[in-house]
């Protein structure tokens, strides 16, 4: 009689084998799916500070255009707490230097235009627009 020689998987070894990939994948696709929701977050994040930073672009620009006058750009900008280009604008008024010395006038002491822009994550551009030297 000839002793049979059996190659391949029986009917059990590949039922476990299926039951422990399901097992498998069930454990893995809950943290797949969170991984592909977050996905998204550094790209809006990363946009978020680019459409900030072109908005400041956008006054320089335009000051610029407008022959360095920090009163009509502020008039341009608007109220603070209002919105420029999708930024709220939490600072737009002139300020002053204390302490800087004897021989300049209060007048000349404020002819710088301080702006500060914020996007929708918090984030925060300040510049100050002065008239050209």
């Amino acid at each position: 009689m000839k002793k049979l020689n059996p190659s391949g998987f029986t009917l059990i070894e590949v039922i476990v084998a299926i039951v422990l990939s399901a097992i498998a994948m069930a454990a893995i696709l809950p943290m797949l799916d969170r991984v592909f929701q977050l996905s998204h977050e550094p790209r809006t994040t990363l946009q978020d500070g680019l459409d900030l930073q072109s908005a400041m672009d956008g006054l320089v620009v335009w000051d610029a255009a407008h022959s360095n006058a920090p009163a009509l750009l502020q008039e341009h900008i608007g109220a603070v707490g209002g919105l420029f280009q999708d930024m709220v604008v939490v600072n737009n008024g002139f300020v002053t230097f204390p302490g800087t010395g004897g021989n300049e006038s209060a007048a000349a002491n404020q002819l710088l235009l301080k702006v500060t822009l914020q996007n929708s994550l918090g984030e925060t551009a300040t510049r100050l627009f002065g008239p050209p030297p």
